[in-house]
């Protein structure tokens, strides 16, 4: 894919009717196109050529391709510049296996360090997760379940662990998201966080692998229904 060809597919995904930083519409633009394979993996981006298409500075080029890099949708190649790596269902198979024995390790070292108030916290968040589905609020259920995750890695209080995961769960969310959109996986997805928090408060550990296990092959299987559904092998 060419440059001008590039600049045509991502202007298909651009979204400029939300008040974000361009960078940030960049991202979402790229990462898209790039899930559903729109911008096939080997593609060579020239961050130049493409912001001289674009009539934009490449500063926020730039800063969507870092981001894109740190997800592992692109990587950096000394002599080669930026290359797309794409999504394969043999790399999600991959990341699917390290998750379920990394986030497994975290819950239950997150559940070792948690204090009552902690705990209550959660309860707070996973209540509010519950209304903003009952509202309809896809956005706003996503948003309630990268908080969910975030709040459990934060109290495993083990940044590499947690700099090491949150990369890994970042390569399939756009389809994550995609699935989010039937209310009952939504409903599903609630559940099973809510079996999550039971079996961090009251134990036992094992209980707690078990069902962190359960939630991420239930996820797995639907991510893997939506690469399917758009034709990624």
């Amino acid at each position: 894919m060419d440059t001008e060809g590039l600049m045509l597919t991502l202007c298909e995904f651009l979204d400029l009717s939300k008040n974000a930083p361009l960078k940030d519409v960049l991202f979402t633009a790229f990462k898209q196109a790039i899930a559903l394979g729109r911008i096939p993996a080997g593609t060579a981006i020239n961050e130049k050529q493409l912001a001289q298409s674009l009539h934009i500075s490449r500063t926020p080029i730039r800063a969507a391709l870092d981001q894109l890099a740190s997800e592992r949708l692109v990587e950096r190649k000394p002599g080669s510049g930026i290359i797309v790596r794409g999504i394969s269902k043999r790399d999600a198979d991959e990341v699917y296996e390290i998750r379920v024995v990394l986030e497994a390790l975290a819950t239950v070292k997150a559940a070792r360090n948690m204090t009552e108030q902690d705990f209550e916290d959660l309860r707070a968040l996973l209540e509010e997760g519950q209304r903003l589905n009952a509202a309809d609020d896809v956005d706003g259920v996503v948003q309630n379940w990268d908080d969910f995750n975030r709040f459990i890695f934060s109290k495993a209080d083990s940044p590499r662990l947690q700099s090491i995961i949150e990369p890994l769960q970042a390569y399939t969310r756009y389809f994550r998201n995609m699935s989010a959109k039937p209310e009952e996986r939504r409903n599903q997805a609630l559940e099973e966080h809510w079996g999550i928090y039971l079996a961090m408060r009251f134990g036992p550990e094992k209980k707690i692998e078990q069902v962190v296990r359960a939630h991420l092959n239930n996820s797995y299987n639907l991510v893997n229904g939506e690469m399917t559904t758009f034709g990624i092998e």
